[in-house]
């Protein structure tokens, strides 16, 4: 991203206030504290009496012991401990004779089962982190804490433009030669998930002004802008061109399969109606093949969205497993291998969990529909056998698998 930077991209976001419950997922713009103490008042813990313990009930000895009518008060779990009295005895250890007196079983020391003011949180006290993407008990913590809305990243806009003449869009009547346009669906689901805004433009013709025009329009409105197809040698690939005319072009072809004619550079959008100039926006230029565009969006997109959020990008966890069966994979590039895992039955260790690679082409969604990992090679390693411990990373946080995570070196992004 050095070369955005020094045309005058700067990375941040829009901060916006929203309710609490709709913060699942957003990303805490500024840290947050209580406003108040949990609990506000010392409360039961138990179902029981609430007492005022003394040398009596403090006994250690096990003997039961008399509390007159007037020395206790029903309580439930969550009630204030009434004034005077500081001591719960669970109703299971309290009988009650005719006169209204009770009998206590064991001993009660001072404080028994009261929750103390400030016991969960003092106010003022940090609970969540800026940069924080937002879980339920996150959620549930603020509202605790006292708060009703939420300072939050904006979600950054991505821009997802099909190109192609053979493209056309979902429930079209296709022709021979046609493509069903599946990746902006593939791409803008995985920008959904991981919180962003997808716009996804109408399909473009293989025509470098009308890409160029799209890519313009787009930038207006996106943080980030994808441009589908069209990033090869091909006679119809016109991605280059348009960077080189919209923006510029920082990078073209990376060490990496699928998705090696993958295409970095940066727009400058056209001033505004208010003539008011706007910054520089990133463009990817995503190979066409499925996979290579699945690849190229982890690799680049997903690092990006996240600094967009002002969070770190929150990855997979690696897990290692057994090869299924040997592998080779080309020495001076990063593979990216999708895979299927099972699991033997009876067995809980982890490495004992199997990978199986699906072979295919890039082309080959169903390679990847399929599978339930990445498999990603490092550049220099070639030949795997049958057995061999790997690090696979999950393509859904739904697959559970148990063990310790490898160290590995993140990937770069530009």
């Amino acid at each position: 991203m050095d070369v955005c930077t020094d045309a005058g991209w700067r990375c941040g976001s829009a901060v916006e206030q929203i309710p609490v419950r709709d913060g699942f997922g957003r990303v805490t713009a500024a840290t947050i504290r209580a406003l108040w103490p949990a609990p506000r008042a010392a409360c039961a813990a138990m179902d029981g009496i609430a007492i005022r313990a003394d040398s009596a009930t403090t006994d250690p000895r096990p003997g039961p012991r008399r509390l007159a009518a007037s020395a206790f008060a029903w309580i439930d779990t969550g009630d204030p401990i009434p004034a005077g009295m500081d001591t719960v005895i669970e109703r299971e250890r309290v009988r009650i004779d005719a006169d209204g007196s009770a009998w206590i079983t064991g001993p009660a020391p001072r404080g028994r089962h009261v929750r103390a003011v400030g016991e969960d949180f003092q106010a003022g006290q940090m609970l969540i982190p800026s940069g924080r993407c937002l879980r339920p008990a996150d959620l549930a913590a603020a509202a605790a804490a006292g708060h009703t809305t939420l300072d939050v990243t904006r979600k950054p806009v991505i821009a997802i433009i099909p190109t192609g003449d053979e493209i056309q869009p979902i429930g079209s009547e296709l022709r021979p030669g046609d493509v069903v346009d599946s990746n902006s669906v593939l791409l803008a689901a995985r920008a959904g998930q991981v919180g962003a805004r997808p716009l996804v433009s109408d399909v473009q013709p293989d025509d470098t002004d009308a890409i160029a025009a799209e890519v313009r329009r787009a930038s207006l409105a996106a943080d980030l802008v994808l441009v589908i197809a069209g990033s090869s040698v091909g006679r119809d690939d016109h991605t280059a061109a348009v960077l080189a005319h919209v923006g510029g072009l920082a990078v073209s072809r990376v060490a990496v399969r699928p998705g090696h004619p993958v295409l970095l550079g940066y727009a400058l959008p056209r001033r505004t109606s208010a003539d008011r100039p706007v910054g520089p926006v990133p463009v990817i230029g995503v190979p066409g093949y499925p996979l290579a565009a699945a690849v190229s969006f982890e690799l680049f997109a997903v690092p990006l969205l996240a600094a967009l959020q002002g969070r770190e990008p929150a990855g997979r966890a690696w897990r290692r497993v057994q090869l299924g069966c040997d592998w080779t994979s080309p020495p001076d590039t990063e593979e990216w291998v999708p895979v299927s895992v099972t699991a033997p039955s009876g067995r809980n260790d982890s490495t004992a969990v199997v990978a199986m690679p699906r072979k295919g082409g890039a082309g080959a969604i169903s390679r990847l529909a399929r599978a339930d990992a990445w498999w990603p090679i490092p550049i220099g390693q070639e030949k795997f056998e049958r057995g061999a411990h790997i690090d696979i990373r999950p393509i859904s946080p739904d697959l559970l698998l148990s063990g310790p995570e490898p160290a590995r070196q993140a990937a770069n992004s530009a």
